[in-house]
């Protein structure tokens, strides 16, 4: 082996990309913790995928780090903003290639994609730049320094660990800050005819809401079920239930829609004397 390649291994073996994530880093752990935890909120935090799934994206995510290399915070900070860039980007193309949806929707999320993507090389690349050029002080890497006793053999375990631990804690406290779940008494039950005559009620309510403001006792041709046959010559009474009728048809059209997936509105459908205003 000559000696350059003998210098090459042993730089090698000195140097360790994740040793900025050490207790006992180069940078302030605090610091670099509080960059990560920003690239972990990056991600999709009420993913689907089973656990091990999402932290082996962490993971992923900060060798990624330590793969830019960061000498001092603010290439931290450019490699964390790099990151949630290409994350972002895979967020964007999963839903833009697997929409059911081919219109303006999956469009719109490829070219975000897109976006993303070239943000990511536009940050890489002033990372770049900036590493061109040896820090002021002290030229090169800074050596390492005590911070906090302590320290950790899996640097990249340990910084995952500790922003998992942080996140835990928040969320422990939010859920205590929910006002508590009303009682709910299991003595009380609705007998049969409890629940028609709530029923009843209930029913006379939502026929009062939906004739509010209209001259019912003045129209004419109102059929047991609430609909009308459209006359040749309506009054202006008339009108003014058919519309309502239509509107809440239409309403009521949007709604069950809206449950079935459908985002779109109903299609506005003609009428002609002697059809049925439901």
């Amino acid at each position: 082996m000559s000696d350059t390649e003998a210098a090459g291994t042993k730089a090698a073996a000195v140097y360790d990309p994740n040793a900025i994530f050490d207790e006992n880093g180069p940078i302030d752990p605090w610091f670099v913790a509080d960059a990560v935890q920003a690239l972990m909120r990056a991600h999709h935090l009420r993913s689907p995928e089973k656990q091990a799934a999402q932290q082996r994206h962490y993971q992923c995510a900060l060798i990624a780090v330590g793969a830019t290399h960061p000498r001092d915070p603010i290439e931290v900070l450019i490699s964390v903003q790099a990151l949630s860039a290409y994350q972002a980007a895979c967020a964007c193309w999963r839903i833009g290639m697997n929409s059911d949806d081919p219109g303006k929707d999956r469009i719109r999320h490829i070219s975000a994609a897109a976006t993303a993507a070239r943000t990511f090389d536009t940050m890489l690349r002033a990372l770049e730049r900036r590493q061109a050029k040896p820090l002021a002080v002290p030229v090169g890497r800074p050596e390492a320094r005590t911070w906090v006793e302590g320290g950790r053999e899996d640097a990249v375990n340990g910084i995952a660990e500790r922003i998992y631990r942080a996140d835990a804690v928040e969320v422990a406290v939010a859920k205590r800050a929910r006002p508590p779940k009303p009682a709910v008494d299991p003595a009380f039950t609705w007998s049969a005819a409890d629940l028609a005559i709530a029923d009843a009620m209930m029913e006379r309510e939502r026929i009062a809401k939906e004739n509010e403001g209209l001259d019912i006792a003045n129209t004419e041709g109102i059929l047991p079920g609430g609909g009308m046959i459209l006359p040749e010559d309506a009054t202006p009474q008339q009108e003014a239930y058919m519309a309502r009728r239509l509107k809440l048809m239409y309403q009521r059209e949007y709604e069950e829609n809206l449950r079935n997936g459908i985002k779109k509105y109903p299609k506005i459908r003609g009428i002609r004397p002697g059809d049925l205003i439901p």
